[in-house]
């Protein structure tokens, strides 16, 4: 069965394979001079999706997010035998070298994690290919990649086992044709075409340089000859405005760039047509009404034809200055010591009472979307006041056993929609505030990790909530989907959950000036657009989740780490079937949430620090699990802006530090701030608590970007350890200090810079 453990001669090593360090494959990619692995003969683990099966009958090939390697297990029931394209997999086996070719031989065990994957083959040139450093970093070898515009030397239809000579604009290379792929006997097309297949190498003799290189396509789908642009995905729409939106994508090969724009799908008010040829499409559709959704379509023709991308919408902002106002609540602690001045994250707040505040401003309507309800009668008690005012109240719930707190509802005449029995549940968590009326200014969205049940204080939790029409107007057309209608009835026969929905609703707004994205699950691809948050990150990634099982997330995480960005992570079910947890901690902080209570948090933070790196916050109810992506009802918010960035900055610093993680945080300057927060001078703060024991808070300030060294003393004036030694960048930077192994006393800790050195005095306490 291929959902079976494979595991033999693995006793022999001692190991089991669940304790294995998972080694990124890109660590395996370094070789010596004559092109051979240095660390050949040694034994790995690698987690990676499959891109050749059987095609070849072996070797194989897998890669994950760093590199690619191939895996040689021929015969029955072996590897190469066993597995799909598509299948994600963990491989244990020996580094070694066929004539050139990285791989893994012998094969001592593998597990098949997932299927059904899709790994987008890496362009490249045959420049790029024959440049490589093959006798240092090997960077493509293994990959699946496509090379564009390339012609053939040969005529006629392709053999088996042969080699054929191909060219782009950058050079030549091997093509080779694997007897037993369904290419065999087919056209060589007589123009120009683009072609995908695995990069791998042959050569009879050593050194294995850049001419062992030969691209081995897979099947006949392999061999592409339309030529038309080909809109890539995802269509990215920013900078939304009360009277304009821009849109980017690109296409796989240069065309014009073209939108279509209108009120209904039918795109009937025009186009805007840019006629210069690129991949990189960038165009802007103006001249529109403010809060109104308009439907568009990109386009690109170049002479081999044209290609369209998807019908989408987008919802132009409002033109009222006041609206697009953001709240954070946390119900836990928050460290304000990494706070933007002015911008102190709302910590230790009652959630019950905030989304009453809100139940009670309403006006018009209330869409409430909820996971789980029960022993909150003072949240029943102000929907049922909410209704006796004249506000409409409709209900999306989860198909599990009534909760008490949606049975006093139903009692009191509330009508629902529940989902149906089946795999999967409504996980969702929000409400939506008089979206259904006339007026623009007024709608409220609240979603977050909080469901609304009596645990609130055993269980950590954020909570967000967002002033704007546009982004109310795309939840109220998710949960009418769930609803069955749009009246104040609900349809059961039309209505839609988990997989069975589409993909329908706008995903970039713009509000406040912020830039904000918008996914529902399952329909909407959630976790690639979690990746590619992810995957730019530049300086940090943090992240606190109740779970954490999706590898490719994972992955993306670690090959971002082992580029050089700083990974702190929290997780509460660490023992989860799958749980990353393990793997994690090999390349970062990451912690088991140990304590008392769960943490139920579901966000991620991308360079909080750093305003010209475009943080990102990612938070809704979305657990980075394969539930939360394929069956279940999920929001995820990604919103990039620096204030709330530093908000679950303040909040992710308190879990981090009360799970023993100390370390640097920096706070940016930011101009509107700068007066009352930067001095002319370089700054050494008191450390905050003082006495301590055992951690502490060191804070200083820096104009410009500057290298600092903090030096612990103790009383007698002997150096006893430094608390930091780097380039500090401008603004504050905060550095948590545990005292471990030293006794208790009077210590001085002295900041010196170029041109200062600074002194204060702390006590630790035994």
């Amino acid at each position: 069965m291929r959902s079976v453990l494979v595991i033999f001669l693995l006793f022999y090593f001692n190991v089991a394979l669940a304790q294995v360090t998972i080694t990124p494959i890109s660590q395996l990619r370094f070789n010596n001079l004559q092109g051979v692995p240095i660390d050949s003969g040694n034994i790995y683990t690698v987690k990676g999706i499959v891109t050749v099966g059987n095609e070849f009958n072996s070797p194989s090939y897998i890669q994950d997010n760093t590199a690619g390697i191939a895996v040689y297990a021929r015969g029955s029931g072996l590897f190469s035998s066993m597995v799909k394209i598509g299948d994600s997999v963990t491989v244990t086996g020996k580094l070694t070298h066929f004539r050139g070719l990285t791989q893994f031989e012998p094969v001592y065990s593998y597990q098949i994690l997932d299927t059904g994957k899709f790994v987008q083959p890496l362009l490249l040139t045959i420049s790029d290919i024959k440049s490589q450093d093959w006798n240092g970093y090997e960077a493509y070898e293994g990959m699946l990649v496509r090379i564009n515009n390339v012609t053939c030397a040969s005529s006629g239809t392709w053999s088996g086992n042969t080699n054929y000579v191909i060219f782009d604009s950058t050079g030549s290379m091997t093509l080779r044709i694997v007897n037993g792929t369904n290419l065999v006997g087919q056209v060589i097309p007589s123009g120009k075409f683009d072609v995908i297949g695995a990069l791998g190498a042959f050569k009879s003799s050593p050194p294995y340089d850049s001419n062992s290189y030969q691209l081995l396509p897979r099947n006949v789908y392999d061999i592409i000859t339309d030529l038309k642009p080909f809109i890539l995905h995802p269509v990215v729409v920013s900078q939304v405005t009360s009277t304009s939106f821009r849109v980017y994508f690109e296409t796989m090969h240069e065309g014009n760039t073209e939108i279509r724009y209108g009120l209904t799908p039918s795109l009937e008010l025009g186009t805007f047509i840019d006629n210069n040829f690129t991949k990189y499409h960038l165009i802007t559709v103006s001249g529109l009404m403010h809060t109104t959704r308009y439907y568009f379509k990109v386009f690109s023709t170049n002479q081999y034809g044209t290609s369209e991308g998807p019908l989408s919408s987008v919802i132009t902002a409002s033109s009222n200055p006041t609206t697009g106002r953001i709240n954070v609540y946390f119900n836990s602690s928050v460290d304000h010591s990494v706070a933007i001045p002015g911008n102190q994250a709302n910590g230790n707040v009652s959630l019950v009472e905030k989304l009453i505040e809100r139940i009670h401003s309403a006006s018009y309507s209330i869409d409430m979307c909820v996971y789980s309800f029960y022993n909150q009668t003072p949240v029943v008690n102000a929907l049922i006041a909410a209704r006796n005012r004249g506000v409409k109240v409709r209900i999306v719930y989860d198909k599990r056993v009534t909760q008490n707190s949606m049975q006093a509802l139903i009692n009191a005449g509330f009508l629902i929609s529940k989902r149906p029995s089946g795999t999967g549940i409504m996980h969702n968590k929000y409400f939506i505030f008089d979206a259904r009326d006339t007026n623009p200014d007024n709608d409220w969205v609240w979603t977050g990790s909080w469901n609304v049940s009596a645990d609130e204080s055993a269980w950590i939790n954020n909570v967000i909530e967002i002033n704007d029409y546009a982004l109310a107007q795309a939840y109220t057309k998710e949960f009418e989907e769930m609803w069955g209608s749009n009246t104040d009835t609900p349809n059961p026969a039309n209505a839609k959950f988990g997989p069975n929905k589409t993909d329908n609703t706008p995903h970039y707004f713009t509000v406040g000036g912020r830039e904000i994205q918008l996914y529902f699950s399952p329909t909407d691809q959630t976790t690639s657009k979690i990746k590619s948050v992810l995957q730019s990150s530049d300086s940090t990634i943090f992240f606190a989740l109740l779970t954490f099982t999706r590898s490719d997330i994972a992955n993306t995480i670690v090959s971002r780490a082992t580029s050089g960005v700083r990974v702190r992570g929290i997780i509460d079910n660490v023992n989860d079937s799958g749980s990353q947890y393990l793997y994690l901690k090999n390349y970062g902080e990451v912690f088991d949430y140990n304590l008392t209570g769960t943490l139920h948090h579901k966000y991620g933070l991308v360079d909080a620090s750093w305003v010209n790196l475009e943080p990102y916050v990612i938070t809704g109810s979305h657990n980075w699990s394969n539930a939360a992506e394929n069956d279940n009802d999920e929001n995820t918010l990604i919103i990039k802006d620096i204030y709330i960035a530093n908000q679950f900055m303040q909040e992710f610093k308190k879990r981090y530090n009360d799970l023993g993680g100390t370390g640097t945080f920096v706070i940016p300057i930011l101009s509107e701030v700068e007066d009352k927060f930067i001095p002319n001078k370089v700054e050494l703060y008191q450390n905050y608590p003082n006495p301590f024991n055992p951690i502490t808070t060191i804070t200083f300030t820096v104009k410009e970007r500057v290298p600092v060294k903090i030096i612990l003393y103790n009383a007698l004036g002997e150096k006893v350890r430094v608390l930091y030694d780097q380039v500090a960048e401008p603004g504050k930077t905060v550095i948590d200090f545990a005292a471990n192994g030293l006794a208790a006393g009077t210590f001085y800790y002295v900041l010196y810079t170029g041109q200062n050195v600074l002194t204060r005095k702390m006590v630790l306490l035994k």
